[in-house]
């Protein structure tokens, strides 16, 4: 399995409606062990996390479906880490 890193940027429009949801949605991928670890930025502008998926297209359409997404109040990145 590959590793990828979702950097997770608010927008200065960020509401906050959508965080239950982000929090719920990762903790189903912890479940499905594709979350590998998750937190938020010490200054509140945002947050990352590790997915551990088969490849590029099948981690960005998870990111796809995590709800602060969808909602478009944060920017997402996805980039494959080569974290050991």
């Amino acid at each position: 399995m590959k590793k990828f890193l979702v950097v997770i940027e608010r927008k200065p429009t960020f509401t906050g409606k959508t965080l239950q949801g982000h929090r719920e949605f990762l903790q189903e991928l912890r479940n499905c062990e594709l979350l590998v670890k998750a937190g938020g930025f010490e200054d509140q502008s945002g947050g990352a996390y590790i997915l551990q998926t088969s490849s590029l297209e099948e981690a960005r359409n998870i990111v796809d479906k995590d709800p602060m997404n969808q909602e478009n109040e944060s920017v997402y990145k996805v980039k494959e880490w080569n974290v050991m």
